[in-house]
């Protein structure tokens, strides 16, 4: 029995490491992608996609409305920005400080302007509708040009420094949980590890609201303080944490590598080709025994490997690429199970016949706004129930996270695709710009992963959503979103179009559009899938 943390699909407990962070409209891609690894192709033949629907004319008198930057708002560029919003008609002529603004049809505009003086600091606007005029002032802040790391530097001292605590106290009341306590390289830094709360680590330092702790010997990582419950109740002996012996046990839908372990480790998963590599930090690793089942195909082999004096790997040697794996604590016998997913039987006539998909409507809460005021969640989920629609008339049956206009619980939405058993998670989005970023520049379709086996999805769906919506291919990225980060099932989010741009957003008020949006995401499940099935 799985008693932390473990939740049940079917009959089967299994463990989702969640973490918190930003899962939608990401902003400027980074550098770097994993390589994929027998990548699908989208190779059904379809017509070039339509132009973009013409924008409705609007008449009216001109009312100007600024969606973006917000009133007060700081701009954290001091060079140029964009301003958008609109004037209620397309019969106005713009400016914003001083500087002619072009105005669409409908009145919506979209500006890359010279960031105002901090002496200014306000946007003045004019629109002009023959001789009727509207001025508006908007006010904005302007960054300071003196910002100052406030992470850099010495750390200050720390009261308890080389105590051993057990992070995530208290433990939950119900093993019904996915919590998982965060670990970044940096303070305020990128998601890199995701321990088991519970999990004994030393203390080693603090800034602001974070606190260092030790992994082992060589590497050090940071931890929000809300997740170091400092005192006596937290504090424990020197965890001994030693790996002997392991065994490889098979079920219908997956293997599992069990390593009996006194003390839950600091640990990472990482993909590498057809390998599964677990690293254990602060672990000896001195296997001398590892029982197999004979019958099993998807497990070839496991080695390990004794890095340092206290930081040990683990290598399981699959048949093929992993589709999906899970790390799990078993609190009654403590022992360390890392599950992995066998890849679904399917039929390359029918690709999605029985497929199981989870479909997530982006937001709310939260979400991007366009010029006209077309808020995120209402298009992503028009385009999701399309989606639903499709996928369920190819033979799907799909699990959507959200179906009304209510919001979701970002962090529950992954749970929910785990729990169902989903055998591919796709989250609808419509994109947003950072500050400073030129909205004229490259503004069409993306899609983003974050795990490797995420990677050949990613590719084939963001191929076909450019064939079918005929926008700038922005490509794939490689990004730590929060509806990337699942390990059970391939997992992307789609960024499908940007909703701050006047042509864009108008598009996504139409039927139309939507469909050609949801066509683009089945075609490419259904090409993954086929190809999944002929590897």
């Amino acid at each position: 029995m799985l008693t932390f943390p473990s939740v049940s699909v079917g009959r089967t407990p299994l463990l989702f490491l969640l973490a918190t962070g930003l899962a939608g409209c990401a902003g400027a891609p980074p550098t770097t992608t994993p390589t994929p690894i027998g990548e699908p192709k989208a190779t059904e033949i379809v017509p070039p996609a339509p132009p973009l629907p013409p924008i409705p004319h609007v008449s009216g008198p001109p009312v100007i409305t600024v969606v973006y930057p917000r009133a007060g708002a700081t701009i954290a560029v001091r060079d140029s920005n964009f301003i958008l919003g609109s004037v209620g008609t397309g019969d106005a002529t713009l400016t914003i400080n001083n500087a002619p603004v072009h105005v669409e049809p409908n009145g919506s505009f979209l500006a890359w302007l010279p960031v105002p003086d901090s002496a200014r600091s306000r946007y003045d606007l004019v629109a002009v509708e023959g001789a009727d005029s509207v001025r508006y002032t908007h006010p904005v802040k302007i960054a300071p040009t003196d910002t100052v790391d406030t992470l850099t530097g010495p750390l200050p001292p720390f009261p308890d420094s080389g105590q051993f605590e057990a992070i995530g106290l208290p433990l939950p009341a119900t093993p019904d949980t996915d919590r998982a306590i965060i670990a970044r390289p940096t303070p305020a830094g990128t998601y890199k590890w995701f321990f088991f709360p519970g999990t004994a680590l030393q203390i080693t330092g603090r800034s602001g609201n974070f606190i260092r702790v030790r992994l082992d010997s060589s590497l050090d990582a940071w931890i929000s303080a809300a997740d170091a419950h400092l005192g006596p109740t937290a504090v424990v002996p020197a965890p001994r944490r030693v790996v002997t012996a392991a065994r490889v046990a098979s079920s219908t839908g997956y293997v599992d590598l069990i390593l009996p372990l006194g003390e839950r480790p600091p640990y990472a998963v990482e993909e590498s080709g057809s390998d599964l590599v677990l690293t254990l930090y602060n672990t000896k690793i001195a296997i001398d025994l590892i029982q197999y089942e004979a019958k099993d195909s998807l497990v070839r082999t496991v080695s390990w490997d004794q890095i340092t004096n206290d930081r040990g790997r683990i290598t399981v040697h699959l048949s093929r690429p992993p589709y999906g794996y899970l790390a799990m604590w078993d609190d009654v016998v403590h022992r360390f199970v890392l599950r992995i997913r066998r890849p679904p039987v399917i039929d390359p006539s029918a690709p999605l016949r029985g497929r199981v998909i989870a479909v997530d409507p982006g937001h709310p809460p939260i979400g991007a706004t366009g010029p006209t005021g077309l808020w995120e969640p209402v298009p992503t989920l028009a385009v999701g129930q399309r989606l639903d629609s499709i996928l369920t008339a190819r033979g799907a049956h799909v699990i959507m996270t959200r179906t009304t206009a209510d919001p979701v619980e970002l962090y529950s939405r992954p749970i929910m695709a785990r729990r169902a058993n989903a055998e591919v998670l796709v989250s609808i989005h419509l994109n947003a710009l950072p500050d400073g970023t030129n909205p004229f520049v490259g503004m069409g379709t993306g899609t983003y992963f974050f795990q490797p086996q995420s990677a050949p999805l990613a590719r084939v769906v963001q191929e076909s959503m450019v064939r079918h919506m005929g926008l700038f291919d922005r490509g794939i990225f490689y990004d730590n979103l929060a509806l990337a980060r699942p390990t059970w099932m391939p997992a992307i989010l789609c960024e499908g179009a940007f909703i701050i741009v006047p042509q864009q957003e108008a598009a996504l008020r139409t039927p139309e559009f939507q469909r050609a949006y949801a066509i683009g995401v089945a075609d490419g499940i259904e090409a993954y899938f086929r190809a999944l099935a002929t590897r």
